[in-house]
């Protein structure tokens, strides 16, 4: 016959059945059931008053808690939340106190408990970050309008079936939402007619970060694009991320998130639908939502338009006297000593300058930018970045003629793109290398297929 195993329940309705039998002493009886004479007294006490039913567990909870949160400061939680999905307790704490003038609002993990209480929040795992946030050459700004983040947030699809590409522009320093426009598509001539507008009102930062996607920019010279060169034209300095680095800019895509969330699903029925719900909800951003980095104070309380204002009409590039200034031609192509060189078709029509250096090499500038040297081969001339490096190659082991075998597998290796390059200007035969944007200019694509 196996052991029993009795519950406590099981045990205290034991204990009272033997001690109102009349046939043992309690004070034996707790002995053997190793309890206090309190608990024993206690337990026939319960029985007495309520029968089996009394000796049920009961609730510790005190009858009077003063510091118990007020209800109707939980009610104003509870809507807080519901209003806003993605606020935490320490954004809410700041609501309750900011918006609601409740001088002592509850702790951080109060406000945590009682969310979970009701429902509106699911403890999870914090995921350890996947990427090192670091900002080596990147610009600290120090005020307002030192720093403009722009991006295209990733498009999606409305209602009537249109796509919708929002493009927003943040103040770095005080992470203030300058623009959030629902754009039909990311070309250059809509997105310079939003930039017109948005600085004709807001003015001009100092520096414009962005990544290296269009129509920011460009694989050509300096990286920059028929959009960057108009904002060098206006006297901003344009800072580029690092490829394939989101968390360069990380507080603008944290900023996509709660977009996402609060202000994109579901998808609006049509485009005027959707600006008018971004609207909505950049006011929110801009002047209810508390931020952790700004002493829980929403950006407005620190923003104020630049004082540099937008040129209607652009002025001529003015260079030093130690330049030669060039025109680029239509096609993208730059004269120069009896000779045509490309340059890109970003720059048609634009003024440049070029300079001879210590060592002797023609320099391309536009502005301040240095967008490459002028670099000769077996081929002739042309342009080369000013970040260009060769790649290495090992060196070929003295005094042994290669096998057969290396002849053959030259001979029939593919180009790296599939195409023959002897002939692109943006390739380095000498060297065996062909960058990316060789796909560009050197290659057809047919059906999906790049020949």
């Amino acid at each position: 016959m196996p052991w029993q195993n009795l519950t406590p329940m099981e045990a205290i309705n034991r204990f009272v059945v033997l001690a109102k039998s009349g046939r043992f002493n309690v004070t034996d009886l707790c002995e053997q059931f190793g309890i206090s004479r309190k608990t024993g007294y206690k337990h026939l006490a319960r029985y007495a008053e309520g029968g089996l039913a009394g000796l049920e567990p009961r609730s510790h909870r005190p009858h009077v808690s003063p510091q118990r949160t007020a209800e109707t400061v939980t009610a104003l939680l509870l809507a807080e939340r519901r209003l806003h999905r993605t606020w935490g307790p320490k954004k809410l704490q700041a609501v309750l106190e900011l918006k609601h003038a409740i001088e002592q609002p509850p702790a951080c993990s109060t406000i945590a408990e009682i969310l979970r209480h009701h429902g509106l929040s699911v403890r999870r795992r914090r995921r350890l970050g996947a990427f090192v946030a670091g900002n080596d050459g990147l610009t600290q700004p120090t005020q307002p309008n030192h720093v403009w983040t722009v991006d295209f947030k990733g498009w999606f699809t409305l209602g009537n079936q249109q796509r919708c590409d929002p493009l927003t522009v943040c103040d770095r320093y005080c992470h203030y939402l300058i623009a959030c426009d629902a754009r039909p598509n990311q070309q250059f001539t809509t997105t310079l007619r939003a930039f017109r507008a948005l600085m004709r009102y807001h003015g001009l930062p100092e520096i414009i970060r962005c990544d290296l996607g269009s129509p920011f920019a460009s694989p050509g010279l300096g990286r920059l694009s028929s959009l960057s060169l108009w904002w060098i034209e206006q006297g901003i300095e344009v800072e580029f991320t690092r490829p394939a680095s989101p968390q360069d800019n990380g507080s603008h895509e944290r900023m996509h998130r709660d977009l996402k969330a609060e202000a994109i699903q579901p998808p609006s029925a049509n485009l005027a639908a959707q600006q008018r719900r971004f609207e909505r909800w950049r006011h929110t951003y801009n002047h209810e939502r508390p931020h952790e980095s700004l002493a829980q104070l929403p950006p407005a309380e620190f923003y104020q338009p630049s004082k540099r204002r937008l040129g209607e009409s652009d002025k001529p590039m003015v260079y030093a006297a130690e330049f030669e200034v060039k025109v680029i031609s239509v096609s993208g192509h730059l004269a120069h000593a009896g000779r045509n060189y490309h340059v890109d078709d970003a720059f048609a029509g634009k003024r440049v300058g070029l300079r001879l250096n210590a060592t002797g090499q023609t320099e391309l500038y536009f502005a301040n930018v240095h967008l490459g040297h002028l670099a000769f081969d077996a081929e002739g001339g042309r342009f080369r970045p000013a970040a260009y490096v060769a790649p290495l190659r090992p060196a070929p082991e003295p005094n042994r003629p290669p096998s057969a075998a290396e002849k053959a597998g030259r001979e029939q290796a593919p180009s790296p793109i599939g195409v023959k390059i002897r002939n692109c200007h943006f390739s380095s035969p000498s060297v065996g290398f062909t960058t990316w944007k060789c796909r560009r200019h050197c290659t057809k694509r047919r059906n999906g297929r790049i020949y």
